[in-house]
């Protein structure tokens, strides 16, 4: 097989592990703008939870995501290999297995809690795969809870293979949600930069090796895959790190929403996307301030009404610590 039939073969492979979210666009809103920054390679997006009645549906689009949880928790040929044998069970046998993915996802939660984002780890996964078409190659949260195998890094690593370049990206994530937004990004800065370094990225690529035959790709689309990541291979040199990044912070403006009535969301989005000309610069200048002015970033912007009651929400699906 030649080098550009097995970049072909990658690029359907990486394809066909692509999930469809779009039925998340009732819960979760983008706002379109043209807004630009300094940083030639940061892109950034707007989302917000759906408005309804005046009012933010924070509970609903919490309660919806954590369906999920077992996709972003559990490596992908085990959850495929369950989904495999929906011909073979009646539906009670089958929900059975379902039920029991659903709970091992939610018993990692447990194990992996820090009071800090888990809610937002979920959240960029699925943003990574749905608005960036990358799916999640490696489930770092069952790597992250194994005593016998230490994890550290980003939230999680995602792949996709771009045909018109020829490059295989590589997408690893980082989740901040703070109140203060100006924290959020600081944090968001520092995160980045380690998450570029060479150690970092070593780091995550032998994550992606070691760990591959988990990744739901068959032989051939793994062999190639790894080709981009052996640095003796001329592959490796069309292999580019970006960094993913959810940044969630309280916004006030979602206290007017009520008296704004039927107009209530057009007025929300123009609040936001005025914030976003102070966040924008804002971002900016963390950026180069650290020396990453010219750093790959896909960053999402994601105000809420208050993220401690977010974070609480997600931790009654989640239960106590275990």
């Amino acid at each position: 097989m030649t080098g550009d039939q097995a970049r072909l073969e990658l690029e359907a492979a990486i394809g066909a592990l692509r999930r469809d979210w779009s039925f998340l666009q009732s819960r979760l809103r983008v706002v379109d703008h043209e807004f630009a920054t300094s940083c030639a390679n940061l892109s950034i997006r707007l989302h917000y939870p759906a408005i309804r009645q005046a009012q933010p549906t924070v509970e609903a689009l919490i309660d919806g995501i954590a369906n999920y949880a077992a996709h972003f928790c559990l490596p992908r040929a085990e959850v495929e290999e369950v989904y495999a044998k929906k011909d073979e069970l009646d539906p009670f046998q089958f929900h059975a297995l379902v039920t029991r993915l659903n709970e091992r996802a939610r018993r990692l939660f447990q194990k992996a809690r820090q009071n800090s984002g888990e809610f937002g780890e979920l959240l960029l996964f699925i943003l990574t795969e749905w608005v960036l078409e990358a799916p999640q190659i490696i489930a770092k949260m069952s790597l992250k809870t194994s005593s016998a195998m230490p994890v550290h890094g980003s939230d999680g690593i995602h792949v996709k293979f771009d045909a018109q370049s020829g490059r295989l990206l590589v997408y690893s994530g980082e989740a901040k949600l703070h109140r203060d937004v100006r924290r959020a990004i600081a944090s968001a800065v520092k995160s980045i930069g380690k998450a570029l370094s060479y150690d970092a990225v070593e780091h995550e690529l032998q994550l992606v090796q070691r760990n591959v035959e988990f990744s739901g790709l068959d032989a051939k689309s793994r062999y190639a895959l790894l080709r981009f990541l052996d640095p003796f291979e001329d592959d490796s040199n069309d292999r580019h790190e970006i960094i993913t990044c959810l940044i969630g912070f309280d916004f006030a403006a979602y206290e007017q929403l009520a008296a704004a009535g039927d107009d209530a969301e057009q007025a929300f989005q123009e609040a936001v996307l005025e914030r976003l000309t102070e966040l924008g610069p804002a971002l900016a200048a963390e950026l180069h301030g650290a020396g990453l002015g010219h750093a790959p970033v896909e960053l999402f912007f994601l105000p809420l009404p208050s993220v401690k009651d977010a974070r609480d929400r997600f931790n009654v699906f989640i239960g106590p610590k275990g």
